[in-house]
């Protein structure tokens, strides 16, 4: 299934929209550590932080494809390095955040971008299944949060942004356990911005359908993209790049005064 943009009468609308400005300088010297780095949401993220100056830490299990994200990032000018860690550890979540500070000095933004949604029906979901997706969802948030809000509360600097869903509100069958996870997610997210010291913020970002090679590749031959975009108020397909830019303002020290909130980038299918 290709991606749907936009409609043919929608066109000229587009081409009088104004192009996304990058500035390279806008996130210089600051420190973005971005889990799921290896592909899809994470991998259009950390290239969208890198391209304004960040110095960018990709978190993923997948070490050959890390690799060549780095090293494409790299060719463009920007500052990349990698970490092999599974989510679900806390031990290799505490050794990642300590050998970040200890090599850059300082996390201003954390990222957790990775993430598993398995459709299995609720009767046919195992425990090893209900507790594998809490663990790379919620435990993982979690962990990643535990770790690093102390040292942004200390150096009185931070931006926490973990990933919700809009299945939340646009709920789908056979999803229970992964909604049920990212529901606990936005609402741990909320209790967490009331622990951060004046500097710090945490939020959440609620993606809706995103056109990503992975989620087309899922619902490849099935009408939801095209049922979706009709939910919509914005007429045509997400993009990783949507999220993208979204994550870098709530990232950005102008959103300062914004914080436990939950920042819905679904094209309007659903509003909270």
């Amino acid at each position: 299934m290709g991606r749907l943009l936009f409609s043919p009468k929608m066109s000229s609308t587009i081409e009088r929209v104004p192009k996304v400005k990058i500035y390279p300088d806008k996130f210089k010297g600051q420190v973005a550590v971005i889990t799921g780095a290896a592909q899809g949401l994470g991998e259009v993220t950390a290239h969208t932080f890198a391209a304004q100056g960040a110095i960018v830490v990709l978190v993923d299990i997948q070490k050959d494809k890390l690799e060549k994200v780095v090293d494409e990032i790299k060719s463009k000018g920007g500052q990349a390095a990698y970490r092999v860690v599974d989510v679900t550890e806390e031990s290799q979540i505490n050794e990642l955040i300590e050998d970040v500070i200890k090599t850059y000095g300082q996390i201003h933004i954390m990222v957790h971008l990775a993430g598993i949604y398995p459709t299995i029906p609720i009767n046919e979901t195992s425990t090893s299944d209900y507790r594998r997706i809490m663990a790379t969802n919620m435990d993982a948030s979690f962990f990643l949060v535990k770790a690093v809000l102390p040292h942004m509360n200390e150096r009185g600097y931070g931006r926490i942004i973990c990933t919700a869903s809009g299945t939340l509100q646009n709920v789908l069958a056979h999803h229970s356990v992964y909604i049920a996870a990212k529901a606990a997610i936005a609402y741990f997210m909320r209790a967490t911005a009331m622990e951060c010291t004046l500097g710090v913020t945490a939020n959440t970002i609620c993606p809706g359908l995103i056109a990503s090679a992975a989620v087309r590749a899922k619902y490849s031959g099935s009408s939801l993209f095209e049922d979706t975009i009709q939910k919509q108020a914005v007429k045509r397909s997400g993009e990783p790049e949507d999220i993208a830019h979204t994550i870098c303002f709530i990232a950005s020290p102008e959103n300062a005064f914004t914080s436990g909130q939950i920042f819905d980038v679904g094209g309007g299918a659903t509003f909270h």
